[in-house]
């Protein structure tokens, strides 16, 4: 069985759905994580080289150990410009080809709040929504979920990008269904340290600094899930639940 995830830039992985790579691993699966950025624009927290290039080398190899940490196969990573993916109109067609060729059991994206509506969140989700609709028998498809209201905080910090009025609205925050939670308690240990190899993200080096105060320690908890196809259903219920065992 193989667990294909999309994610936007290095450390959504971990943060968001880490804990499940971590189970999938642990039970013989292959993990699969395609990383649309290098996060090239971002700020850089770990005191090294200044400079896009520079972080994106940085930010590549924080992946990889993030992968390892996980049990995870090496990350692919398009290289696709950070901060401009909702301007790139092949991205449901690079989706479709990684589906197609490898061919999963299970695969995973961010939701269509993109947890704070970070711009490359949306796009990444749209991606994969379009391209697994395009499929005739897909595998199933889940969007990582959160409850209502814990990525406030990150949304106001990111307010500025998000246009006038923002979209989304604080109100589409945390709306999806949460079909399915996984217990986190066996793989806790494992998804901390897959977030704390991304350091040059972290202020002081520590996991809590990611994001607003509680944040952190929600996501360590349990990752929940909202079914692309509508769900809940027993098939998908059984997968996880075996994966928790």
């Amino acid at each position: 069985m193989r667990l294909l995830v999309f994610m936007p830039h290095p450390d959504d992985e971990a943060c968001s759905v880490g804990g499940l790579m971590a189970l999938a691993a642990r039970a013989g699966w292959e993990v699969d994580l395609i990383c649309a950025s290098f996060g090239e624009r971002g700020k850089r927290h770990d005191g090294g080289r200044a400079g896009r290039e520079a972080l994106a080398t940085a930010r590549a190899a924080e992946l990889a150990a993030s992968c390892v940490i996980l049990g995870a196969r090496p990350p692919r990573i398009w290289g696709l410009p950070d901060g401009q993916l909702s301007a790139l109109p092949d991205g449901p067609q690079r989706v479709a080809d990684a589906l197609t060729t490898l061919d999963p059991g299970l695969v995973v994206t961010l939701g269509a709040d993109g947890a704070y509506g970070h711009p490359d969140h949306l796009a990444v989700h749209g991606w994969v929504r379009d391209a697994w609709e395009r499929l005739s028998r897909p595998a199933p498809l889940l969007y990582a979920a959160f409850p209502a209201g814990l990525f406030l905080p990150q949304w106001e910090k990111v307010r500025a990008m998000l246009g006038e009025p923002p979209s989304p609205s604080a109100e589409a925050l945390g709306v999806a269904p949460l079909h399915y939670a996984v217990d986190l308690a066996a793989v806790r240990s494992l998804k901390r340290a897959a977030i704390a190899a991304h350091r040059t993200q972290l202020p002081g080096g520590e996991p809590e600094a990611l994001f607003p105060a509680g944040i952190i320690a929600s996501l360590m908890a349990t990752e929940w899930f909202s079914d692309a196809a509508g769900g809940p259903f027993a098939g998908t219920e059984a997968m996880l639940r075996a994966l928790q065992q």
